[in-house]
């Protein structure tokens, strides 16, 4: 009965870890653990006990740490963020022409063809930069932008 309790955990450990091979963890995902126990076999019960333990892989998921994508919702909101901010008076000048270098950069923040972004930009220029409040235009451009 032992034998095969510890072969069906084998197959099971074995099963999971092929879909890992790819990534720079093993099967038990990003985390602490992956930093602490690499690699793949019998360690990544030990690296998924410590993900679940201290919560890591939740945290390293939202801001691009341990191992996980880096990148992280929190992180590439901050980033969109300080770009519309630096650049508030250039990208409301380049958002009302239609066309230039600020708005054809943050579209690529925001993974959206420029030329999609730019229109939309363009269209709502009125609502995103009338308050002339660079906090109020992350705010309606990520408005306009969960509408598409």
């Amino acid at each position: 009965m032992k034998s095969m309790k510890t072969l069906i955990a084998g197959l099971l450990v074995a099963g999971f870890s092929a879909g890992a091979m790819a990534a720079s963890y093993g099967s038990a995902g990003c985390g602490l653990g992956s930093l602490v126990f690499q690699g793949n076999g019998p360690t990544q019960i030990l690296a998924a006990t410590t993900n679940g333990t201290f919560g890591s892989q939740t945290f390293g998921l939202t801001f691009g740490t341990s191992n996980c994508n880096n990148k992280g919702l929190v992180k590439l909101g901050m980033q969109r963020e300080s770009f519309i901010e630096a650049n508030y008076k250039d990208l409301s000048r380049d958002a009302a022409a239609g066309k230039g270098e600020f708005v054809t950069n943050l579209a690529s923040l925001y993974n959206i063809a420029p030329a999609k972004f730019t229109e939309l930009l363009q269209k709502n220029h009125a609502a995103i930069f009338a308050s002339n409040d660079a906090k109020t235009a992350v705010y309606e451009i990520n408005r306009l932008v969960s509408s598409i």
